[in-house]
């Protein structure tokens, strides 16, 4: 199978050359070599930073749907309220995933060209708490399929200021390429994946725990393989539920020092910048973009319309014939929307060009 010459898909993405390197070595046991836990410990302090908290992070072996799983696993029991809400297809997906755990889910479901802020959606999610005085309030905060961001500071405080205790935060396609906030949103879960802009594989997925998040899983006592109780103990005497993932996280460290080392700041400054010139050059070739005027874009993903009078598999093939590689979209935006994906290694004006000037031959010549 031919490789693409132009990988820009919304992930897994391309690897971070020190990434590639880590996971080329060998490495012992982690439940042996005293070497483990030092590596563990330094990788969750930068997954913290990069997450704008003080509070732990948990390093799972599994790709980003697991931290979505088990935070929802480790904290709800059945009949327990949730307020979920969705500007797109995860945002809706984490409520369905919460109701088939026997909760009463009451979604807050918004259009997938908005983002939270747009119109009169504080008002509803205000109105969906106090009516259901819920367990947990859940968002996601870059909506890949839909190509938008959604500013979740205002929901943070809405958080705190009507008590709910839980607040779980999708930042799978964004930390790393946005500003995550973690503690002035007041998020008790955070949820990220390895193999978006940290640009290593689809092998770890990282949660954030504040200490009210901790002490609802010692009530709840969920013991499932990918319960995330058991990690506190590693946080406390160095105890590994079960077999570590060494290659994973030495992977993960590597990712999370490049951000580092580019410095945090201006890895977002380059997410911006490329994501501008995505959508500016989608514009000058006459493709509309997907969000509302309103919404808030995504500087780590871009969803665009299908040009007209074209399918999406015969679109795709005209750009995977020029070695450009994107991806369609999901649910109802399935056919009609394509998606580039700017996040990692992959946000680079050189590569954008490329895309952008693949995309315009795609136009120009079937």
């Amino acid at each position: 199978m031919p490789y693409a010459t132009i990988p820009m898909v919304p992930g897994p993405v391309s690897l971070h050359p020190d990434v590639i390197a880590a996971i080329s070595r060998d490495y012992g046991s982690g439940l042996e070599e005293p070497d483990f836990l030092p590596l563990y410990a330094d990788t969750s302090r930068r997954i913290a930073q990069l997450m704008g908290t003080a509070n732990d992070v948990a390093l799972m072996s599994g790709e980003g749907m697991l931290a979505l799983w088990a935070a929802l696993k480790s904290c709800l029991k059945a009949g327990d309220a949730v307020v979920s809400v969705g500007t797109g297809v995860f945002g809706d997906g984490i409520g369905e995933m919460a109701a088939t755990l026997g909760c009463t889910v009451h979604a807050v479901s918004l259009p997938y060209d908005s983002t939270i802020g747009c119109g009169d959606s504080l008002q509803r999610i205000e109105d969906a708490i106090r009516t259901s005085r819920p367990v947990m309030l859940t968002a996601v905060h870059c909506e890949t399929p839909s190509g938008t961001l959604n500013p979740l500071d205002a929901l943070g405080e809405m958080k705190r200021r009507l008590g709910v205790p839980l607040f779980y935060v999708d930042a799978v396609s964004s930390l790393g390429g946005a500003l995550v906030q973690g503690d002035e949103w007041h998020v008790d879960l955070l949820l990220a994946a390895s193999h978006k802009c940290l640009s290593a594989p689809p092998s770890m997925s990282m949660v954030g725990i504040s200490e009210a998040a901790w002490e609802h899983m010692e009530r709840v006592r969920y013991h499932g393989y990918d319960a995330l109780l058991p990690f506190r103990a590693l946080h406390r005497d160095g105890e590994c539920p079960y077999t570590p993932n060494w290659h994973g996280i030495a992977a993960l460290h590597a990712g999370a020092g490049a951000i580092l080392r580019e410095g945090h700041g201006a890895c977002l400054a380059r997410h911006k910048a490329v994501a501008r010139r995505c959508r500016d050059g989608l514009a000058l070739l006459g493709i509309s973009l997907f969000p509302a005027d309103d919404a808030v874009s995504s500087p780590t993903v871009t969803a665009a319309r299908i040009p007209t009078c074209i399918s999406w598999p015969q679109w795709q093939m005209r750009l995977r014939q020029r070695g450009l590689i994107v991806t369609g979209s999901l649910g109802s935006m399935n056919g009609t929307i394509f998606r580039i994906g700017h996040m990692g290694v992959q946000a680079r004006v050189d590569w954008m060009d490329k895309a952008l000037a693949a995309i315009d031959d795609a136009l120009r010549r079937a």
